[in-house]
């Protein structure tokens, strides 16, 4: 693990042409995608009706399937089941064959795995809102959906990892740790979290821990973890550098599996002390692996970061996604514990890292992988609607992020203080906060309208192009 620049690697003699790995990748990674981006529509659409209900508790009365309790969190895991974890297997298989120089084992294959993840995240949404749902936070798919979407993931990943074992290219890649790590930590929580919530059904507040700690784990660990490969692998190449400081980015690298995992669980409280005190100081120290990751890129960008941010829309998306890893860790850091239990500001924490931290990251970097599997160009062919994309996602993710977290905190102050109606200053008050997060989850979805408007007219130009050349 000692490569420190993907342009500079270099291959065996048998190693296949960039257009050979390219065309391996075309079917499974645009399938991915194109379905991640369109559960990003659907999820966000399920999100701003729950959001609305928070502060109209009328809106859409009368109908079970539609009630906050079944809407939230069938908008919560398809957002990361169907959005973020299928992108992050597209990404993933896309930088194992590109910096691995080795074309995608079994394509089809990784195809139809791709179609089973769906069925099964449509499985589960509908379970969730047909009443369902387990109760356990990013874990409320019901047992008949979880099981055949862990038998789609293991089909996926294996097959991502015999082709990073068929590489040619030997030297590992910073962003291939990351991917690596995401691909057997997945497997390893989930299985976790399902044979001891959904199968044994382990007693009393066990259960709390296993949740919190399984939810913590996919945010920090896995989803983090892929929106750092993707940091890494294109920060450098929009500023035409190599990455900066490797040895800063091993200590980060094992930090953050070392000390990111413990925390998620500062407020919880019917269980031993020590728990939640322990989960607390992880929250504070995950700050030094978070950094030690972000001073590499900082390095790497500085004294170019106006001229990449004008020329790449790829790298406006990786520095607003890489500025808020930072804030959503300082955040938690600083608010995480007891003063905001029982609060929306939990919540924040995971639209930020699923939607900002990884969704951003995840979306340039398909402005840039999307073009090059269709028509080969550097860019997607509508620079309005790349545009429209970024600035809707931008103001999107602030909103839904700012907004939850002032209503987070304006609940925690009424809670704090016996004296206030919580009805007028706990639900009343906090209103034009909720309105906002209701704002953002529309520009997401704009934003990720624009997108698939902008992969729909790659792929249209795309078959035009075969099709005369067929003719």
């Amino acid at each position: 693990m000692t490569s420190t620049q993907p342009a500079s690697q270099t291959a065996c003699a048998t190693a296949p042409s960039v257009v050979e790995v390219e065309a391996s990748c075309r079917l499974p990674v645009l399938f991915l995608s194109f379905s991640g981006v369109a559960w990003l529509v659907l999820g966000a659409a399920l999100a701003l009706l729950a959001s609305v209900q928070l502060y109209v508790p009328t809106f859409l009365e009368g109908c079970p399937w539609v009630t906050y309790g079944r809407l939230r969190p069938a908008a919560i895991n398809a957002l990361t089941y169907g959005f973020a974890l299928q992108i992050a297997f597209a990404l993933a298989l896309w930088l194992i064959a590109r910096l691995g120089r080795v074309p995608l084992t079994n394509p089809l294959g990784l195809f139809m795995a791709g179609k089973f993840w769906n069925i099964a995240v449509t499985v589960g949404v509908y379970g969730v809102l047909a009443g369902d749902a387990s109760g356990y936070d990013l874990l409320e798919f019901p047992l008949y959906a979880s099981l055949p979407l862990f038998a789609s993931y293991a089909c996926i990943a294996a097959w991502a990892l015999v082709t990073l074992h068929q590489r040619t290219e030997r030297d590992m890649y910073v962003s291939l740790w990351f991917v690596l790590a995401g691909l057997l930590w997945f497997p390893w929580i989930l299985s976790t979290a399902q044979g001891l919530l959904l199968g044994w059904h382990v007693p009393g507040v066990v259960q709390a821990v296993v949740a919190g700690w399984f939810g913590n784990n996919l945010l920090q660990i896995v989803l983090t973890g892929f929106a750092v490969a993707v940091l890494y692998y294109f920060v450098p190449k929009a500023v035409g550098r190599p990455l900066a400081n490797p040895a800063l980015t091993q200590v980060g690298f094992w930090l953050l599996l070392l000390v990111g995992g413990w925390g998620g669980l500062s407020q919880l409280s019917a269980v031993p002390a020590w728990i939640p005190a322990v989960s607390g100081a992880a929250n504070v120290l995950v700050i030094v692996p978070v950094i030690a990751l972000l001073i590499p890129l900082w390095q790497t960008a500085d004294g170019s970061i106006s001229d990449a941010w004008k020329a790449s829309a790829t790298f406006r998306f990786m520095a607003v996604a890489a500025f808020l890893l930072l804030g959503v860790t300082v955040r938690t850091a600083i608010f995480g514990g007891h003063f905001t239990q029982f609060t929306l500001f939990a919540a924040a924490r995971t639209d930020i890292i699923v939607l900002g931290v990884f969704g951003l990251a995840a979306l340039g970097a398909l402005h840039y992988i999307v073009p090059r599997l269709t028509t080969g160009e550097d860019n997607l062919p509508s620079d309005g609607l790349a545009d429209l994309s970024f600035w809707a996602g931008i103001f999107g993710m602030l909103a839904v992020g700012i907004g939850f977290s002032l209503a987070g905190l304006g609940q925690a102050k009424v809670n704090a203080d016996a004296t206030k109606d919580f009805l007028v200053n706990g639900v009343s008050g906090i209103a034009g906060a909720l309105q906002l997060v209701t704002f953002g989850y529309g520009a997401l979805a704009l934003a990720a309208l624009a997108f698939l408007a902008n992969f729909a007219l790659a792929v249209r130009r795309c078959c035009a192009a075969c099709c005369g050349g067929a003719r």
